[in-house]
């Protein structure tokens, strides 16, 4: 991959031992393999400094250590990389490794409240349809933070022709310093929605904080926004004047979409300069109508073959845990959209809900990182939900307690696990739908488990 001293004369980086050679970075001791540089990170609750010796016991050619361990003994004749902090150090190395690439790969980067992740993966699809699955690299899963965007940056390798980056945030200037690694050629902002207003205290401020992915973009990078959202003249206004495009089903879009339904699909019409395609989508939703005209609008700018965003955007299926919809035993659908929750996502899901046959049956478990927003916006849900006709709703977590009173009648509130799951199995009739959403950390895929076995 890399040797040592080769990036350490590039970055001023101190070294201590001999300038090997690099294959691969992990900061997990217990995924190290022959010719790793383990990254010794600290958090709250553990320090990778004490896997030093596990590491290089397991292979590892190097060791990157913060600076201020110095009870460390680092003249032991093993190669040692010293940033003032591992975290920083992480960034600076995939920011150095990025920069190795600069003009070989097209990179995307992208963020937003809501479809960050399903946008990443059709994008990734339509490349891989382009150019062959070995030459698209995406974000595995949603390692889009401070750890998990510089990991992937640093699988860049010669054979990839693309990378796709999702990249999240929870405070301001986090989404700046992702931005200044990945250093996108096209940058996508999928919406502004609540996601993170318990932490940044506004709507205006969570645009502010999202808009800072265009600080990585080249003058003559290309922004992605949504034609009709409430931030869009803003968001477009941060670029400066580079190019930007607008998606959506408006006449502001310059990626423009227009849409039937039939009962199983999305029959989708995609025009952009003078281009149009007929998609055939398998996935539903109307936030995924968007989504796909947001992967659309990238690999346009991109210069990808309208063929390869058809048969990408027609072989896209669900991704785990959003929205993905399964048949039960029972003959009941479940509607699985557990991967996690804001106030706007689950609008999302409950229009989703309200649009299928039969009994609709609600399993709403506490929307987290919502601060002093929280009551009112599980209220909200509560009242979306009874207005949108869903018949039952079924309330885990506290806060849900909120969203089962605003609802009324049919609405219940649970404590117990086990007690919801008797009530639910007991309620379902062979032709209902029951949509189950919370945030990760309620674990509502306890539920989606239990009614599939």
């Amino acid at each position: 991959m890399f040797r040592v001293g080769d990036y350490a004369s590039d970055t001023n980086t101190r070294v201590v031992g001999k300038s090997v050679t690099v294959s691969r970075v992990s900061t997990d001791s217990r995924d190290i393999n022959k010719g790793d540089l383990y990254v010794a990170l600290k958090g709250p609750n553990f320090d990778g400094h004490d896997f030093i010796l596990e590491a290089f016991e397991k292979g590892a050619t190097a060791c990157m250590v913060s600076r201020d361990h110095s009870e460390l003994s680092l003249d032991d004749g093993r190669t040692y990389l010293i940033p003032h902090n591992t975290y920083q150090g992480l960034a600076d190395l995939s920011r150095w490794w990025r920069g190795k690439f600069s003009s070989q790969i097209k990179v995307v980067g992208i963020t937003g409240s809501n479809g960050k992740t399903t946008v990443k993966e059709m994008i990734a699809k339509i490349l891989r349809c382009e150019v062959g699955v070995d030459n698209v690299l995406a974000t595995q899963g949603n390692l889009n933070n401070g750890i998990g965007v510089p990991k992937t940056i640093l699988e860049l390798t010669s054979n990839h022709k693309y990378a796709v980056v999702e990249m999240g945030m929870n405070s301001l200037g986090e989404l700046r310093s992702l931005a200044h690694i990945v250093c996108p050629d096209v940058a996508v902002i999928t919406n502004i929605g609540t996601a993170h207003i318990g932490e940044l205290g506004s709507q205006d401020a969570i645009a502010k904080a999202k808009s800072e992915i265009i600080y990585g973009l080249p003058k003559d990078g290309i922004l992605i926004v949504e034609a009709e959202g409430n931030y869009t003249d803003y968001l477009i206004s941060q670029h400066r004047g580079g190019v930007a495009i607008r998606f959506g089903e408006s006449c502001q879009a310059d990626i423009l979409g227009q849409h039937s339904r039939s009962a199983s699909s999305i029959t989708l019409k995609i025009s952009y300069q003078g281009y149009a395609i007929d998609v055939d989508l398998k996935i539903r939703g109307n936030h995924n109508i968007l989504n796909a005209l947001a992967a659309a609008a990238v690999c346009f700018s991109l210069k990808v073959s309208a063929r390869s965003i058809k048969q990408g955007l027609e072989s896209f299926d669900s991704v785990q845990g959003r929205l993905e919809t399964i048949k039960l035993k029972s003959g009941d659908v479940l509607i699985d959209d557990t991967y996690n929750a804001n106030f706007d996502s689950v609008c999302r899901a409950l229009e989703f809900l309200a649009a299928e046959p039969g009994k609709k049956i609600f399993v709403f478990g506490d929307m987290g990182e919502l601060g002093e927003f929280g009551p009112s916006l599980h209220t909200k849900v509560g009242e979306f939900a009874k207005a949108n006709g869903i018949d039952l709703l079924f309330g885990f977590g506290e806060l849900t307690k909120k969203a089962v009173s605003s609802f009324g009648a049919n609405g219940t509130h649970y404590d117990s696990r086990s007690e919801l799951l008797g009530q639910l199995r007991a309620s379902l009739n062979g032709q209902a739908h029951v949509l189950i959403k919370g945030s990760r950390f309620m674990k509502m895929e306890y539920f989606c488990n239990s009614l599939i076995t």
